[in-house]
């Protein structure tokens, strides 16, 4: 398809969507009321957010098996873990890192019609696309996902429920994520992947395991990818998985309530949109488009195949910079992905002030000789950076360089009396309940209040 066929085949989309939400849906008749939306433009409709779809969720989702108090009956027991509801929904829930957690649906014919995408996406060249490894006796490339199976969480739920999808071109293994180190580690020893997916930290790790003898383990350069999300790819792990593997990995985005908005293919230094799958919008703080190259303060997402849970304009706390149009796919591009808008430090000083916490990570996500790092508020005016550095990084110097950076962000932000300190940590452990190592940690009681 041309850009113009793939806009129109969104609006054809949206508007679709739009028609069911207003049939199936009390709230969206209330919400819509007033809007024609056989000619309104995407962005009359009023955004949506976490709180108003948790609220009104029983009558904005049409299947009365799918009420709020029903699901979370469901998720209490672990033996419905990975399996589909009734035949016909993946059932998941977020992890709750920036807001509280959130149910969140899937028809599973939509997410039929994502893994189909994403694996005809993975081709060897970022111009092509990749076809189903026929006849079924063929080899197949061999994937490794480490995923939270230990938790009713969406990366486990995908590979636990429709697996066949993916199997008409790889072969899929999974770890639990939360599973002892020398376990994962002698498991990737024996599976010896020739992909892997999963937590940019953890390869972080594997990386280093590789390059001290620890792991003995052989990516193909031609074949083989490593497939990171849930938390970021830093320029140290980027540049540790190349040195140790031949392999650098590219970048998933997406959430829970979405799946998947955007992936690095293969050979591609920025991520590509699935713009025939759903409608990502970047805005300011006003809501208003940002231009191709700045950063958004959030933006608005709506899911095109997925009628168990209509949304329309969904807001997403990220931080985004959208690229052009793709040269040779007509998808757009992000050319940045800056986490959570959302992740808010209050410093007391002794006058209460708010710190957005990304202005630490603008700051180091170019330092190629940070690993992992985690910025952990320890008081109500004090806070520090815990860093894992690249082997052969001089530490007392990058944490000088660290102290630096954070205190010219601090003082930028009136905060000149909030203490700030750097050290090293010779590792970060994931959040158990999430699998990822969390970069922003404000006061617990902060983030309540």
């Amino acid at each position: 398809m041309s850009r113009a066929q793939v806009l129109r085949l969104q609006e054809q989309r949206w508007r679709a969507m739009a028609r069911y939400a207003l049939q199936v849906s009390p709230f969206y008749r209330r919400h819509l009321a007033g809007i024609d939306v056989e000619r309104c433009a995407l962005s009359d409709i009023p955004p949506m957010t976490k709180r108003l779809l948790r609220d009104n969720w029983d009558e904005i989702v049409p299947d009365s098996r799918l009420h709020y108090a029903e699901l979370q009956r469901f998720l209490k027991d672990p033996a419905n873990w990975g399996t589909v509801k009734d035949g016909r929904w993946l059932v998941a829930s977020t992890s709750g890192t920036s807001t509280e957690p959130l149910i969140v649906v899937h028809d599973i014919a939509a997410v039929d019609y994502s893994h189909a995408c994403q694996n005809v996406r993975n081709s060897d060249s970022p111009h092509s696309a990749a076809m189903p490894c026929l006849p079924f006796f063929r080899k197949r490339l061999k994937v490794l996902a480490i995923v939270m199976s230990k938790a009713p969480s969406v990366s486990s739920a995908l590979l636990h429920t429709r697996p066949w999808v993916g199997s008409l071109f790889s072969t899929y293994h999974k770890i639990n994520a939360a599973a002892p180190w020398s376990e994962i580690l002698a498991e990737v020893q024996r599976l010896q992947p020739d992909a892997l997916m999963g937590f940019s930290s953890v390869f972080g790790r594997l990386a280093q395991a590789q390059l001290s003898g620890e792991l003995n383990l052989h990516l193909s350069p031609e074949r083989g990818y490593i497939w990171a999300g849930g938390d970021a790819v830093t320029p140290g792990i980027r540049e540790l998985c190349r040195q140790a593997f031949g392999v650098e990995p590219s970048s998933m985005y997406g959430c829970g309530e979405v799946l998947s908005i955007a992936r690095q293919w293969r050979g591609l230094d920025h991520l590509c949109c699935h713009d025939d799958m759903m409608v990502l919008e970047t805005v300011d703080a006003a809501g208003r488009p940002v231009a191709e190259g700045e950063l958004s303060d959030h933006a608005y997402v709506t899911p095109l195949i997925n009628k168990a849970v209509p949304l329309l304009r969904y807001r997403i706390n990220d931080r985004l910079r959208p690229g052009p149009v793709h040269e040779h796919w007509p998808f757009r591009t992000l050319t940045e992905i800056h986490g959570r808008s959302n992740m808010t430090y209050y410093f007391h000083t002794p006058e209460k002030k708010a710190f957005f916490g990304n202005s630490f990570r603008f700051a180091i996500d170019d330092r190629s000789d940070v690993l992992l790092y985690q910025f952990r508020q320890t008081a109500p005016a004090a806070i520090e950076c815990l860093l894992v550095p690249r082997p052969g990084a001089d530490a007392s110097v990058l944490c000088r360089e660290i102290e630096d950076l954070m205190r010219q962000s601090l003082d930028g932000c009136e905060c000149q009396a909030v203490q700030c300190t750097a050290r090293i940590v010779p590792e970060l452990l994931p959040d158990p309940r999430t699998g990822k190592v969390e970069q922003q940690v404000p006061l617990k009681d902060e983030i309540a209040a």
